[in-house]
Protein backbone atom coordinates (compact mmCIF):
# COMPACT_ATOMS: atom_id res chain seq x y z
CA UNK A 1 0.00 0.00 0.00
CA UNK A 2 2.82 2.45 0.81
CA UNK A 3 4.57 1.73 -2.51
CA UNK A 4 1.29 2.35 -4.38
CA UNK A 5 0.79 5.62 -2.49
CA UNK A 6 4.31 6.84 -3.37
CA UNK A 7 3.95 5.77 -7.01
CA UNK A 8 0.58 7.50 -7.28
CA UNK A 9 1.94 10.71 -5.73
CA UNK A 10 4.83 10.82 -8.21
CA UNK A 11 2.28 10.78 -11.04
CA UNK A 12 -0.20 13.26 -9.53
CA UNK A 13 0.39 15.81 -6.76
CA UNK A 14 4.00 14.93 -5.83
CA UNK A 15 2.92 15.02 -2.17
CA UNK A 16 2.43 12.29 0.41
CA UNK A 17 0.00 13.24 3.16
CA UNK A 18 0.14 11.26 6.39
CA UNK A 19 -0.89 11.44 10.05
CA UNK A 20 1.85 11.76 12.68
CA UNK A 21 1.22 10.82 16.31
CA UNK A 22 3.31 12.11 19.21
CA UNK A 23 2.98 13.02 22.86
CA UNK A 24 2.84 16.53 24.28
CA UNK A 25 6.28 17.83 25.18
CA UNK A 26 7.40 18.34 28.77
CA UNK A 27 7.79 22.07 28.09
CA UNK A 28 4.22 22.35 26.78
CA UNK A 29 2.86 20.47 29.81
CA UNK A 30 4.88 22.72 32.15
CA UNK A 31 3.71 25.94 30.47
CA UNK A 32 0.04 25.12 29.89
CA UNK A 33 -0.60 22.35 32.41
CA UNK A 34 -2.40 19.11 31.80
CA UNK A 35 -1.18 15.60 31.21
CA UNK A 36 0.93 13.71 28.72
CA UNK A 37 -1.64 13.16 25.99
CA UNK A 38 -1.44 12.24 22.36
CA UNK A 39 -1.11 14.93 19.67
CA UNK A 40 -2.11 14.35 16.07
CA UNK A 41 -0.54 16.30 13.23
CA UNK A 42 -1.14 16.02 9.52
CA UNK A 43 2.07 16.14 7.57
CA UNK A 44 2.56 16.62 3.89
CA UNK A 45 5.85 15.39 2.48
CA UNK A 46 6.73 17.08 -0.82
CA UNK A 47 8.49 14.96 -3.47
CA UNK A 48 9.42 17.88 -5.72
CA UNK A 49 13.10 18.66 -6.18
CA UNK A 50 13.96 21.71 -4.07
CA UNK A 51 17.33 22.75 -5.58
CA UNK A 52 19.23 22.24 -2.35
CA UNK A 53 21.84 20.21 -4.21
CA UNK A 54 23.49 20.58 -7.61
CA UNK A 55 22.45 18.07 -10.30
CA UNK A 56 25.54 16.50 -11.87
CA UNK A 57 24.23 13.93 -14.39
CA UNK A 58 21.37 11.56 -15.19
CA UNK A 59 21.45 7.76 -15.19
CA UNK A 60 18.42 5.72 -16.27
CA UNK A 61 15.96 8.49 -15.42
CA UNK A 62 17.51 9.19 -12.01
CA UNK A 63 19.62 12.23 -11.24
CA UNK A 64 22.85 12.29 -9.30
CA UNK A 65 23.45 15.31 -7.10
CA UNK A 66 26.23 16.82 -5.03
CA UNK A 67 26.32 19.67 -2.50
CA UNK A 68 26.82 23.16 -3.87
CA UNK A 69 30.38 24.44 -3.61
CA UNK A 70 29.49 28.03 -2.74
CA UNK A 71 26.45 29.90 -1.48
CA UNK A 72 26.16 32.18 -4.52
CA UNK A 73 25.44 29.36 -6.98
CA UNK A 74 23.09 27.72 -4.44
CA UNK A 75 21.06 30.90 -3.96
CA UNK A 76 20.93 31.52 -7.73
CA UNK A 77 19.56 28.02 -8.39
CA UNK A 78 16.96 28.39 -5.67
CA UNK A 79 15.89 31.77 -7.00
CA UNK A 80 15.49 30.41 -10.54
CA UNK A 81 13.52 27.41 -9.26
CA UNK A 82 11.17 29.59 -7.21
CA UNK A 83 10.15 31.84 -10.12
CA UNK A 84 6.50 31.37 -10.90
CA UNK A 85 5.94 29.00 -7.98
CA UNK A 86 4.79 29.41 -4.45
CA UNK A 87 7.42 29.23 -1.76
CA UNK A 88 8.59 25.66 -1.19
CA UNK A 89 8.14 24.05 2.21
CA UNK A 90 9.07 20.46 3.02
CA UNK A 91 6.44 20.15 5.73
CA UNK A 92 3.09 21.82 5.88
CA UNK A 93 1.90 20.83 9.34
CA UNK A 94 -1.58 21.39 10.56
CA UNK A 95 -1.42 20.68 14.24
CA UNK A 96 -4.22 19.37 16.39
CA UNK A 97 -3.27 21.91 19.06
CA UNK A 98 -4.35 24.83 16.84
CA UNK A 99 -7.82 24.32 18.27
CA UNK A 100 -8.48 23.87 21.96
CA UNK A 101 -10.16 20.72 23.18
CA UNK A 102 -10.07 17.06 22.24
CA UNK A 103 -7.40 16.24 19.64
CA UNK A 104 -9.51 13.43 18.15
CA UNK A 105 -12.54 15.69 17.73
CA UNK A 106 -10.34 18.37 16.17
CA UNK A 107 -9.01 15.81 13.69
CA UNK A 108 -12.59 14.69 12.97
CA UNK A 109 -13.58 18.33 12.40
CA UNK A 110 -10.73 18.88 9.92
CA UNK A 111 -11.34 15.65 7.99
CA UNK A 112 -15.10 16.21 7.65
CA UNK A 113 -14.61 19.80 6.47
CA UNK A 114 -12.06 18.64 3.89
CA UNK A 115 -14.32 15.81 2.79
CA UNK A 116 -17.21 18.19 2.19
CA UNK A 117 -15.22 21.13 0.82
CA UNK A 118 -12.45 19.99 -1.52
CA UNK A 119 -14.37 17.70 -3.89
CA UNK A 120 -12.05 14.75 -3.28
CA UNK A 121 -14.93 12.40 -2.43
CA UNK A 122 -17.51 13.91 -4.79
CA UNK A 123 -18.71 16.57 -2.37
CA UNK A 124 -17.87 20.18 -3.12
CA UNK A 125 -20.12 22.21 -0.87
CA UNK A 126 -19.96 25.94 -0.32
CA UNK A 127 -18.39 27.40 2.79
CA UNK A 128 -21.80 28.38 4.20
CA UNK A 129 -23.24 24.89 3.60
CA UNK A 130 -20.28 23.26 5.38
CA UNK A 131 -20.62 25.79 8.23
CA UNK A 132 -24.27 24.79 8.75
CA UNK A 133 -23.49 21.05 8.60
CA UNK A 134 -20.70 21.41 11.15
CA UNK A 135 -23.15 23.16 13.52
CA UNK A 136 -25.56 20.24 13.06
CA UNK A 137 -22.73 17.84 13.94
CA UNK A 138 -21.97 19.84 17.13
CA UNK A 139 -18.49 20.60 15.74
CA UNK A 140 -18.78 24.35 15.18
CA UNK A 141 -15.95 26.11 13.39
CA UNK A 142 -15.36 29.49 11.82
CA UNK A 143 -15.86 30.20 8.14
CA UNK A 144 -12.19 31.16 7.95
CA UNK A 145 -11.23 27.70 9.27
CA UNK A 146 -13.40 26.10 6.57
CA UNK A 147 -11.72 28.19 3.87
CA UNK A 148 -8.25 27.15 5.03
CA UNK A 149 -9.14 23.45 4.82
CA UNK A 150 -10.21 23.59 1.15
CA UNK A 151 -6.75 23.04 -0.36
CA UNK A 152 -5.64 20.42 2.17
CA UNK A 153 -6.03 16.72 1.51
CA UNK A 154 -8.51 14.39 3.13
CA UNK A 155 -6.76 11.39 4.73
CA UNK A 156 -8.67 8.08 4.58
CA UNK A 157 -8.93 5.97 7.75
CA UNK A 158 -7.48 8.72 9.93
CA UNK A 159 -10.13 9.27 12.62
CA UNK A 160 -9.58 7.19 15.78
CA UNK A 161 -12.51 5.09 16.97
CA UNK A 162 -13.58 6.71 20.24
CA UNK A 163 -16.98 7.27 21.81
CA UNK A 164 -17.02 10.98 20.89
CA UNK A 165 -15.84 10.53 17.30
CA UNK A 166 -18.30 7.68 16.66
CA UNK A 167 -21.10 9.90 17.97
CA UNK A 168 -20.15 12.64 15.49
CA UNK A 169 -19.78 10.17 12.61
CA UNK A 170 -23.19 8.66 13.41
CA UNK A 171 -24.74 12.14 13.13
CA UNK A 172 -22.80 12.59 9.87
CA UNK A 173 -24.24 9.33 8.49
CA UNK A 174 -27.77 10.63 9.22
CA UNK A 175 -27.10 13.74 7.11
CA UNK A 176 -25.28 11.76 4.37
CA UNK A 177 -26.82 8.25 4.45
CA UNK A 178 -25.05 7.07 1.27
CA UNK A 179 -21.58 7.78 2.65
CA UNK A 180 -19.65 4.87 4.21
CA UNK A 181 -18.22 6.21 7.47
CA UNK A 182 -15.87 3.21 7.70
CA UNK A 183 -13.62 4.96 5.19
CA UNK A 184 -13.05 7.63 7.86
CA UNK A 185 -12.41 5.40 10.89
CA UNK A 186 -8.89 4.20 11.61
Amino acid sequence: MIIEKIHKSFNTTKQITFLQKSLRSAKEIFLTGGHSTQKLQERSFNLKFDNRREITNEKNGYFETKPFINTISASQNRLIASLGNRRFRLYNPVSSNQLSGDAYLNLTRRMIVRLLRNGQMGYSLSRLEVYKIMKQLSLPCTKNFISKQKDLFFIFNSIPKTEKTLEVLTRFSVIFPNFDINSLIR
